[in-house]
C-alpha cells in the first residue's frame, strides 16, 4: 500500500491566535452593539434580512414587461420601447432599474425611504445596504463594461454631503463583479439647483453642460456603465451619456437602483 506522507502542520504564532480571537470577539459583539435593521422602518431584524416581513412586500421591483431602452414599465405591445423613447430617442444605449422609486411625500414606500435616509441624513449604513443590494441585482454578467462611472455631484454638492452616493454604489458593483470604477473622468462643471420641483423640460435644461470629460483618451473605444441612486425623469443620466459619447465612449448604459414610475 502506498503510504501518503502528512502534509506540513500549520503554525499558528501567538500574532496569529490575538487576531483570530479578536475576529471571533468581533463577529460576536458587533451584531449585539449595532444590530441588522430594516432598511424601511428600522426595526431589529431577527435575521440577516434587509427588509421586515412587513415591508418587503412594499418593494416594488421593476418586472417584464418594460422598455428595452429607458426601462420603464409598459403594457406589452408591438413595439419594443415605450411612446416616449419612439418619439424621442435617448441618448444612453439602455436603462434599466431594480425596483420602483416614490418621490418625498408621496408614499411609504420602503426603498425610498431608505435612500433618501441616505442621502439626506447621511446614513451611510443604510448607503451599505443599498449597495449590496445595486450589486446583488445590476443583473451584470463578465466581459458586459470596460469600466463603471459614478453620476457625479459638483464639488460644492460633495463638500456640503460629504460623500457621492452613486459612487458608493458603483463601487460596490465593480468589486462584485471585478470591473474598474473611475469617480474621475466624468466631472461636474456646474452647479445646479436640484431637480426634484422642475419638470421635465426644465430638467434638462438644468443640466445641459453641466458635465464634461476630464481625459478622453480614457473613454476611447469603451463600453461603459453609468451608475446612479434613481432615474426620475432621466434628464442627468442623458446628459452624462451625451457627454460620454462626445468624449469617444463606444457604448453607454445605465443601471439605476430605483426608478421613479
Amino acid at each position: 500500500a502506498r503510504h501518503c506522507a502528512p502534509g506540513p502542520q500549520a503554525v499558528y504564532t501567538p500574532a496569529m491566535r490575538t487576531r483570530e480571537l479578536w475576529r471571533r470577539i468581533r463577529h460576536a459583539v458587533v451584531p449585539l452593539l449595532y444590530p441588522q435593521r430594516c432598511l424601511g422602518c428600522e426595526t431589529i431584524l431577527a435575521a440577516e434580512r434587509v427588509f421586515c416581513l412587513a415591508c418587503q412586500p412594499a418593494v416594488k421591483l421593476i418586472v417584464a414587461p418594460f422598455c428595452q431602452r429607458c426601462g420603464l414599465p409598459s403594457p406589452a405591445g408591438p413595439l419594443p420601447v415605450c411612446p416616449g423613447c419612439f418619439l424621442r430617442e435617448p441618448a444612453f444605449r439602455r436603462a434599466w432599474a431594480w425596483a420602483c422609486y416614490d418621490s418625498p411625500g408621496k408614499s411609504a414606500q420602503p426603498l425610498s425611504r431608505a435612500i433618501q435616509r441616505f442621502k439626506y441624513q447621511r446614513r451611510l449604513d443604510s448607503g451599505a445596504a443599498l449597495a449590496a443590494l445595486a450589486a446583488e441585482h445590476c443583473g451584470l454578467t463578465g466581459g458586459d463594461y470596460d469600466c463603471i462611472l459614478p453620476v457625479p455631484l459638483h464639488l460644492s454638492r460633495l463638500r456640503w454631503r460629504g460623500f457621492n452616493q452613486s459612487l458608493v454604489l458603483a463601487r460596490a458593483i465593480g468589486q462584485r463583479h471585478t470591473i474598474a470604477v473611475d469617480p474621475c473622468v466624468l466631472q461636474r462643471i456646474k452647479p445646479t439647483p436640484p431637480q426634484a420641483r422642475l419638470t421635465k423640460r426644465e430638467r434638462r435644461i438644468n443640466v445641459k453642460g453641466a458635465f464634461a470629460v476630464a481625459e478622453p483618451d480614457r473613454l476611447a473605444g469603451k463600453a461603459l456603465l453609468l451608475v446612479d441612486d434613481v432615474q426620475t425623469s432621466g434628464a442627468t443620466v442623458e446628459e452624462c451619456a451625451r457627454t460620454l459619447y462626445q468624449g469617444g465612449a463606444r457604448a453607454v448604459d445605465v443601471f439605476t437602483l430605483a426608478r421613479a414610475v
